[in-house]
């Protein structure tokens, strides 16, 4: 049997870790990735507060289990080591009402102060920030990154926008229950555990072993400025990409549509593109912070409750030029009612709509460029314009040079779809065919285009779907 792990270990593994008398230290920690400790909690509180000494400080996250926040009784989720800290009678304990932290040791009281006046449970004014900004240093002791709470403090220093806003309620020292707003509170799922590697290659973390528990100390102040600066790279830095994490699919989102709000126009996809179940629809358009969708009428009456409550703006209603009830739809929804045309017949069918009242948007498909040119340059009655590139170059058109910048059909132009298709009429994602997507996109957002640009993905399946916005999203970055 293994000899118990006594105080003095600890102390030995912490100096090895390279942790000095006077540090001020975060720290968190598992008692049962120690091992068999000797004395259990309180040995290895002991043992840490030795390491740093008379003139440092040890401080430890102790949070609550439930609000309203009491920091004489509440208990803590955090563990016993934890747990038993905040009990000490020579320990500080924080009043904030979601994040509290205990401390012990030179100036423990004056960094705890008005932690519940922060703006932030972690961000300026807070324990957290003050140690990084002030040479302090964290342990995590049998944890790993993703229990590291100062990374918390590069999100809201960032401004990260999946961030949320709440409120929260602790009860102060004469008994009397407060409610504060909370900024910038961590919402659910984070890959924290992603920036490890980073703090190892930039040299500001160690690593070692204390019984069976694998430690890293790190400088506080210089993990924070890697994360944000990894955040400054990536807003999503901190995010899983796994399709089937529904925290970071909706937090990805967030991030997404703060990007869409920034430009002149609406970004939509198409319903039955993505898939037939609206579940699946709506997680799809969550994950890309889209809010408009093109539907078929069966589409919206099958589904138009659930649209309207998860408050999804209908872009336009697609139909074919024969489809009983759509037009009728589509003026009662104040949209547009695509359809495709590619003969002189169907323009004059849809023509004929329009002219009954129905705000109607002719989408080229198959036919040359020259044929809609014809078209306009004869109707000046013809329905305005849906400009597909894809569809062009599967005409043998050249869709930036040969068409959108003639100018001709730009003119008529109502809506865009971004899709795209090779010289041979294959599909492919945005700007990895002859439609030149990106030349389009980038002329119109010089322009401040603002109406509608449609995702497209004819493959179908969400799949299918989130590859093609991954296309898109790749496009902006590269413009």
């Amino acid at each position: 049997m293994a000899d118990k792990l006594t105080r003095a270990d600890i102390v030995h593994g912490l100096r090895k870790l390279g942790l000095q008398l006077g540090d001020r230290m975060l720290v968190h920690s598992s008692l049962a990735a120690l091992g068999d400790v000797d004395g259990g909690a309180d040995t290895v509180i002991d043992a840490l507060i030795e390491a740093v000494g008379p003139d440092g400080l040890v401080v430890v996250p102790t949070f609550a289990c439930q609000l309203p926040f009491d920091r004489k009784t509440s208990t803590t989720p955090l563990g016993s080591i934890a747990d038993q800290f905040w009990h000490r009678p020579n320990a500080f304990r924080s009043l904030h009402p979601t994040h509290s932290v205990a401390a012990i040791g030179r100036g423990a009281e004056e960094l705890l102060r008005g932690h519940e006046k922060a703006p932030t449970a972690y961000g300026e004014g807070t324990p957290y920030h003050t140690l990084a900004v002030n040479s302090g240093r964290i342990l995590l002791l049998g944890v790993d990154q993703d229990r590291n709470t100062t990374l918390h403090t590069a999100e809201a220093l960032s401004g990260a926008v999946y961030l949320s806003d709440i409120t929260g309620a602790y009860v102060d020292d004469s008994g009397s229950e407060v409610t504060i707003p909370i900024a910038a509170m961590a919402g659910p799922h984070r890959d924290f555990i992603g920036l490890d590697r980073l703090f190892r290659e930039r040299g500001i973390m160690r690593i070692g072993r204390i019984g069976s528990a694998v430690c890293r100390l790190m400088d506080a102040g210089g993990i924070l400025d890697v994360a944000m600066e990894a955040l400054k790279r990536d807003p999503a830095a901190v995010l899983c990409d796994n399709p089937n994490c529904a925290d970071c699919v909706m937090q990805r989102g967030k991030i997404n549509a703060a990007r869409l709000a920034r430009e002149s126009f609406t970004l939509a996809a198409v319903f039955g593109d993505i898939s037939n179940d609206v579940d699946e629809v709506l997680r799809a358009l969550q994950g890309e912070g889209i809010r408009s969708v093109e539907v078929t009428a069966s589409e919206y009456l099958a589904h138009a409750q659930i649209l309207t409550e998860k408050k999804i703006r209908i872009a336009a209603v697609r139909a074919a030029l024969d489809e009983d009830g759509a037009a009728d739809l589509a003026n009662r929804l104040g949209v547009p009612l695509v359809v495709q045309a590619k003969t002189l017949e169907d323009v004059e069918a849809a023509t004929q709509l329009a002219q009954c009242g129905a705000r109607v948007l002719i989408a080229n498909m198959g036919a040359p460029s020259s044929f809609y040119e014809e078209v306009y340059a004869n109707r000046p009655d013809a329905p305005r314009f849906a400009f597909d590139p894809g569809e062009f170059a599967a005409a043998g058109d050249k869709p930036f040079l040969g068409v959108f910048y003639r100018g001709k059909l730009r003119k008529q132009m109502e809506h865009f779809h971004i899709s795209d298709q090779t010289f041979s009429g294959q599909w492919t994602l945005p700007g990895q065919g002859n439609g030149e997507v990106k030349e389009i996109i980038s002329m119109l957002r010089c322009r401040s285009y603002s109406g509608m640009m449609t995702l497209r993905s004819p493959l179908g399946g969400i799949d299918n779907f989130r590859a093609a916005a991954k296309a898109f999203w790749n496009l902006l970055d590269n413009m």
